[in-house]
């Protein structure tokens, strides 16, 4: 077993440790942060830290659960340091950026729980090799086997509880906020006779994401809807202000359906309900009935779009463009996702794709978990 293979699976395990805190680590966040201890000297010890932090966390408000965690756990493997190892905040100050204490580190190889069929090492506290997180993470939905729809499904549920709780730029008054408020702090003291008594503090709101999703079921989708509604499902339930729509010739609102308290229920609810299930498509006219039914009253300039579809248009392309032109002007931005931009060599020459892009902010591929969690990355920094 080489060290670099242990390395790897100690970082594996330090990211499941990261979630026990709270910390919102997704796969991809564990995979670019093994990636990154291979571009550094991992007997730097300031190198090491920061290489791991930078990927493992999303704000300074982590720093603090982070350090505490990192030092708990790679304490062991730090060679002629002190028996209590402190990790630097590494907050900004005044003075300038911080500078770590200069203590060599040294990494140990660590025995892992055993060897896969394959002759992978298994990762410490879990059945899955690092390889296989990685191509579960990259496979397309496509080639999905049943117990990689399990997992699959477990990490979906992972990638949304970030999105409800998306900071803004506005503050408001709180009593711990940690940001002084200059403002009402002077304001304050005028009642005192100009002394200040009390230093007022703020926070910053949290920001409720406006999602609009039209999701296309026509047959040519049939294998990639199934896991996008998986993703609004867990979307809906987790931001609350998510309106679902799915299409194909007609277009159904399944907002109430997919707040069924398990996903199998409400998929079979979908089901029973929309006839046009894995039928032809005709997006511009969908487009165009959602238009005159539920637009008006749904989409602001506040609202992000999205819209899933591989593009195939079987009805009028002009008409699509029409229609895409109304929406892209009411709403803050259009995304569109294509499973079939995640395929090498893939090019819009589709009609129905052609005459949308012009119209779509953000084009994103959706066949595979990766892909999920860019659009949960781009969602996040729209908030």
């Amino acid at each position: 077993m080489t060290t670099a293979t242990a390395l790897t699976g100690r970082v594996v395990e330090f990211c499941r440790l990261l979630r026990e805190q709270d910390l919102p680590v997704s796969p991809g966040a564990s995979l670019d942060a093994a990636r990154s201890l291979e571009l550094v000297d991992v007997a730097d010890a300031p190198a090491f830290h920061a290489a791991l932090r930078a990927n493992l966390t999303t704000s300074v408000d982590q720093y603090r659960a982070f350090n505490a965690a990192f030092a708990a756990y790679w304490g062991d493997l730090f060679l002629d340091a002190p028996e209590t190892v402190e990790i630097p905040d590494l907050q900004p100050t005044i003075d300038g950026p911080p500078r770590p204490p200069e203590v060599v580190y040294a990494l140990l190889p660590v025995e892992l729980e055993g060897v896969s069929g394959d002759g992978e090492s298994i990762l410490p506290g879990g059945d899955r090799t690092a390889n296989e997180v990685d191509l579960l993470t990259h496979k397309d939905f496509a080639d999905f086997t049943p117990d990689d729809v399990v997992r699959a499904r477990r990490i979906i549920r992972k990638l949304t509880p970030a999105l409800a709780t998306v900071p803004s730029r506005r503050y408001r008054p709180s009593p711990s906020g940690g940001h002084v408020d200059l403002r009402r702090t002077v304001r304050s003291a005028q009642r005192s006779g100009g002394e200040v008594v009390h230093i007022e503090q703020r926070r910053r709101k949290l920001r409720k994401l406006r999602v609009v999703a039209l999701c296309d079921v026509s047959g040519s989708m049939d294998i990639y809807s199934h896991w996008l509604l998986q993703f609004l499902y867990a979307l809906q339930n987790e931001a609350g202000a998510v309106r679902t729509f799915v299409f194909s010739t007609r277009v159904h609102d399944v907002t109430a359906l997919l707040k069924r308290k398990r996903y199998e229920d409400a998929v079979a609810a979908i089901s029973g309900t929309v006839d046009t299930w894995s039928g032809g498509t005709t997006i511009g006219a969908c487009l165009g009935e959602f238009n005159v039914r539920w637009a008006g009253g749904l989409l602001s300039p506040r609202t992000v779009l999205i819209i899933a579809s591989d593009g195939w248009e079987r009805g009028d392309p002009e008409r699509l463009a029409r229609e895409m032109a109304v929406l892209s002007r009411r709403v803050y931005c259009v995304i569109w996702l294509n499973p079939l931009k995640g395929r090498a060599g893939y090019e819009p020459l589709a009609a129905g794709m052609s005459v949308a892009l012009p119209y779509v902010d953000t084009f994103l591929p959706a066949n595979s978990l990766a892909s999920l969690e860019r659009l949960q990355r781009t969602l996040a920094r729209m908030g």
